[in-house]
């Protein structure tokens, strides 16, 4: 039995409960915890800032995004080893996780085989991407897509929810004019005129 300990951090509690009995089952983990809020995840690590996890997280949360929770986890414990799992098939969305180079990043449509593959080769101290999304990459060698920064997309998200800029400044705990920068910043990287047409080029590719 492995005496590493992995973390689950997945909105979708059957599922995520049902990962974790799994990891444990396997002993592919000594311990398997599992969270389904990323505020409780973030105080958790805290506590335990020291510790080696292996953390498997969602990309979409009901609060945030998987990128904002990633840099809050880095920021918390560098130890951890950080590997992505999504349902999504939209090329941008793999390009942003992986151009934050987390240690992995797999299709929840993926088998036992594959998720134990995972984590021979993060355990290695290598990246590794799953073939479903190897072959995406493939497909889309040519397109480079607009990429957010953590933050850019956590405040999409609030924007999308039909926060003002005064509600979204309170709810990151910026200011106003910061809001209005990222705002103007991501109207430019996606060459958008409008915020309407922004949350639409986000929502097109699934990034939010």
């Amino acid at each position: 039995m492995s005496n590493k300990i992995a973390i689950v951090l997945d909105d979708h509690t059957l599922f995520g409960e049902s990962f974790a009995v799994l990891l444990e089952k396997y002993n592919l983990f000594e311990k398997a915890y599992t969270f389904h809020e990323a505020d409780k995840l973030i105080t958790f690590l805290t506590h335990n800032s020291v510790k080696e996890f292996y953390i498997f997280l969602d990309y979409y949360l009901n609060t945030t995004n998987g990128l904002s929770v990633m840099a809050d986890i880095q920021r918390l414990n560098r130890r951890s080893k950080i590997i992505f799992m999504t349902s999504s098939l939209s090329w941008p969305v793999i390009y942003h996780m992986m151009s934050h180079q987390p240690h992995a990043i797999i299709s929840k449509s993926n088998g036992l085989d594959i998720l134990m593959h995972c984590i021979k080769v993060v355990r290695t101290g290598n990246f590794y991407l799953c073939p479903t999304f190897t072959a995406l990459e493939k497909q889309n060698d040519a397109i480079v897509p607009v990429t957010f920064t953590p933050r850019e997309l956590e405040i999409l998200q609030y924007f999308s929810e039909g926060n003002t800029i005064v509600q979204t400044a309170e709810k990151t705990f910026l200011s106003r004019h910061t809001i209005v920068a990222h705002r103007r910043n991501m109207m430019a990287k996606a060459n958008c005129t409008s915020m309407a047409q922004l949350l639409g080029y986000a929502k097109q590719w699934e990034l939010i």
